[in-house]
């Protein structure tokens, strides 16, 4: 009996051993969420050998371009796998792009990248509406404070509804329109990507927080992804 206990107990070490790799393995690290030090959102492995950052403008249609061309497979060849987590940082263009970047934020890390795309798979509609705001109602969104004027391009364009839709009221879609605290993250990110990295577009990209030259899409960020070490 003693011999079965010790060969039982060794089989067991012996499984827990060969396990526990191909756990490791099985992580989905697009499932994890983080916030970085600047304030932008990261999905993957916080110590992924390899980190790569976006900076985007919600009114900006290559970015949109670049989330329905790119989510798939970043998401599951590089993301998943956590060997590259990717960052999103905001490179604010105009007071509508500042709208949208505070709305991505409600309800915290975990809701950001459900926000983040359903806000540019709709780019299209949103942006059409606000185009076909009335000159009237135009020419109150520079009346008011700041959070009172996102909350007027907010109901003008329809995010207010769309954020709704996403299952937050309008008590919780008015406070991320007020929140400062959010606000200057987003638009020290914008500053970091002028002034430090003297970024001219968007999307534009980073890894290891070095800027990719000529890179501004999908096609062309892929083969810099495909180079890295594994």
């Amino acid at each position: 009996m003693k011999f079965r206990s010790a060969y039982i107990a060794s089989a067991l070490v012996t499984a827990v051993a060969v396990a526990s790799p191909a756990a490791a393995q099985e992580t989905d690290w697009s499932q994890r969420v983080t916030n970085s030090a600047m304030g932008g959102h990261v999905m993957g492995n916080p110590l992924a050998k390899h980190k790569l950052a976006e900076y985007m403008s919600y009114t900006c249609n290559h970015c949109a371009a670049f989330e329905k061309d790119s989510h798939t497979a970043l998401t599951a060849n590089y993301i998943k796998k956590g060997h590259v987590s990717f960052e999103i940082r905001n490179f604010i263009l105009n007071p509508i792009d500042l709208t949208a970047a505070m709305l991505a934020r409600c309800g915290g890390r975990t809701k950001f990248f459900g926000n983040h795309r359903a806000l540019l798979l709709q780019q299209s509609s949103w942006l059409k509406t606000f185009q076909s705001t009335s000159p009237g109602v135009m020419k109150t969104l520079n009346n008011g404070t700041v959070p009172e004027r996102l909350k007027k391009i907010a109901a003008a364009a329809g995010l207010d509804s769309l954020m709704k839709d996403r299952g937050f009221s309008a008590s919780q879609i008015n406070a991320c329109l007020s929140n400062k605290t959010e606000q200057d993250k987003i638009l020290a990110m914008t500053t970091h990507a002028t002034k430090t990295l003297k970024l001219t577009g968007t999307p534009s990209f980073t890894i290891a927080g070095k800027p990719l030259a000529k890179v501004h899409s999908w096609t062309a960020l892929r083969p810099n992804l495909v180079a890295l070490p594994q």
